[in-house]
């Protein structure tokens, strides 16, 4: 085994690796030379048989049977956590970082804003690209340290533009890819902070470039900061000096083209003159949107009628079906639209043997009504509005109102590919006995890429990452036990159906936990390798439901308590990605509510594992 020491702000991770990933390790870390510090933590990658690796991070369960590309992706992640982790000596923040002539610009952001993509596009324009992922603030405000990583563009996130340069000495290229941009460097001496940018990307949006006060920036600048618990202040001092003492932008935007030859010669007229903080910040307040300019400006079209109406009834029950295909909605006509149409288009051989059930979470919402329509339209189709719950739970419903034995349960916006639903059908009536929860590969927009299941772990506050596993390559390939996966499509018998806890509020919490439930009750959870099916992630209009931290935490806590899983982990990964101020007083409530029900918050049971 060789071994490399990174370092960040006296923080020392030794990186393990076997000789064969040695090109590897360089790419992502650099050449360097065994640091003579001692570590304070340890991440190992060990070389297992069929050029599969396994990645053991600081005190955490072994990933196993990782393809390169995933090692790679995986040990990013565990090396930037192992030396984030520890740092004390300033704040660790959630942001990208570019310099223009050594004078720095920080991108900060939560996941999904944009860090990556507008670093990328900042160091295509001449930019030294600094990092995508950490900073440490400084107490000598206002400097900053960046933790050089290669850039991550993950699935969905990045343009085709900036794909199309990944392939240029990329290290992974994939559904996500690695790569070093143009005019990357790497260092660890402070860089003097003189602009800081809050990317929003929204495809579709209006450009938007707005003056920032100095409490919004605290505000933002709180929102991500990732090692409070490190700090006898929680970061706060630094922060609001940062804030005072920096001037700051939110900008908004929907394509790249909207900043061509705009925002970087803004940045560049910005941090390239010698005017003081204050006289930037008075200058970048003529950017603040004038409030009666905006209730002058009219829409080019009315808006839809967002008033509550009447709730349509649901759609009599009709004859009982082999096969119940449902899928519960929130305002998402155009989703259940088109999933129905392909259903019936693509699969017609299963139509006669089928029931369409499709459960309204939002029954007094825009969507309703032109969804209770389709029953003039699609023969077997039935509008049935559910009034008392929305999120996960919702499930439950397609069950209760099924009539097949089979239930095939979808989001409202997946498509199948041909022949999938008729093999599920001749799958089933050759095991009419079995208890299991089925579920096939999931197909990504190129047709091409795929996932099989999750890997059982924390990441971003969602537990379960995608994984493939080759088994899934061949449709006609057997079937295979997975730990756990994405509910986005699932097939079992209706008798069989475990529930969830009926106490699970809102969204988030279901993977992982109803898999367990159905191997607790002697069913295995498998993938079909021939049920392959598509899903639509991005949503450029944005959800229209309320997706809150709150409620996923809380369902994750309900559900890990009923397995009786140890809850410590949970914890431990929330306290790390929000913060405690967020996460501390929603376990004590929930606790405090397990605690009134008689279910158990302490107990030492082992977690999921695959």
């Amino acid at each position: 085994m060789k071994q490399i020491r990174l370092v960040l702000e006296g923080e020392v991770v030794a990186l393990n690796y076997p000789a064969s990933l040695e090109g590897d390790i360089e790419a992502l870390f650099g050449k360097r030379e065994t640091s003579e510090y001692l570590p304070s933590r340890t991440v190992s990658v060990e070389e297992e048989c069929g050029g599969r690796f396994a990645v053991q991070g600081h005190c955490k369960t072994k990933v196993a049977g990782l393809k390169r590309d995933d090692c790679l992706l995986c040990l990013v992640g565990e090396v930037v956590e192992a030396l984030i982790t520890g740092v004390g000596s300033g704040v660790v923040l959630h942001s990208g970082a570019v310099s223009w002539e050594r004078k720095g610009i920080l991108l900060p952001g939560k996941t999904g804003a944009g860090k990556s993509c507008l670093s990328a596009w900042l160091a295509e324009r001449g930019f030294d690209y600094l990092t995508d992922e950490c900073v440490v603030l400084r107490r000598e405000v206002p400097s900053f340290v960046a933790l050089t990583r290669p850039l991550i563009m993950k699935n969905g996130a990045s343009t085709s533009f900036f794909r199309n340069r990944a392939g240029r000495g990329s290290i992974v290229s994939g559904p996500t890819a690695i790569f070093w941009p143009q005019n990357a460097t790497s260092s660890d001496q402070p860089v003097r902070c003189h602009l800081i940018v809050f990317p929003h990307f929204e495809s579709g949006a209006q450009l938007r470039i707005e003056s920032l006060t100095a409490a919004q920036t605290a505000i933002e600048l709180t929102g991500c900061n990732v090692n409070a618990r490190n700090l006898p202040d929680h970061g706060l001092g630094v922060v609001t000096s940062f804030a005072r003492t920096v001037p700051a932008i939110a900008l908004r935007y929907g394509s790249f083209d909207q900043l061509e030859e705009a925002l970087d010669a803004l940045l560049k007229l910005v941090v390239g003159s010698d005017l003081g903080s204050l006289a930037i910040r008075r200058a970048l307040g003529l950017f603040k949107r004038s409030e009666g300019a905006e209730k002058k400006r009219l829409p080019e079209f009315p808006p839809v009628s967002r008033a509550p109406s009447e709730a349509p009834p649901a759609t009599p029950r009709g004859e009982p079906r082999k096969l119940t295909i449902g899928m519960a909605t929130y305002d998402d006509y155009d989703g259940v639209y088109f999933t129905l149409q392909a259903l019936r288009m693509y699969h017609p051989e299963i139509i006669p043997a089928t029931e369409f059930v499709v459960v309204d979470n939002n029954p007094k919402g825009p969507c309703a009504n032109p969804m209770k329509a389709l029953e003039h339209f699609i023969p077997n189709y039935r509008y049935v509005p559910c009034h008392d719950k929305a999120g996960t739970a919702v499930r439950n419903r397609v069950f209760e109102e099924a009539s097949g034995e089979l239930v095939l349960c979808m989001d409202c916006h997946v498509f199948i590919v041909p022949g999938a639903v008729r093999r599920l059908i001749d799958y089933c009536d050759e095991h009419p006995e079995a208890n299991d929860l089925l579920q096939g590969p999931l197909i990504y927009d190129d047709l091409k890429t795929f996932s099989t299941q999750f890997e059982p772990a924390w990441r971003e506050g969602m537990f379960g990452q995608w994984v493939a596993d080759t088994r899934g390559i061949d449709p006609d390939a057997e079937a295979f036990d997975i730990p756990m996966q994405g509910l986005g499509l699932f097939a079992c018998r209706r008798s069989a159906w475990p529930g969830f806890n009926p106490r699970f509020r809102g969204f988030g919490g279901e993977e992982g936990y109803i898999h367990e439930k159905f191997r607790n009750a002697g069913g295995r959870t498998l993938c079909l390798p021939f049920l392959r099916w598509m899903h639509r992630f991005n949503r450029p209009m944005g959800v229209p439901y309320t997706n809150t931290w709150d409620d996923r935490i809380r369902n994750y806590m309900i559900g890990f308590s009923e397995l009786g899983w140890d809850l410590k982990p949970l914890k431990d990964h929330f306290v790390e990605f929000l913060g405690p101020w967020i996460t501390r007083p929603i376990f004590e409530r929930v606790e405090a509510e397990l605690a009134g029900y008689g279910g158990s918050v302490q107990n030492s049971a082992p977690g999921p594992t695959s």
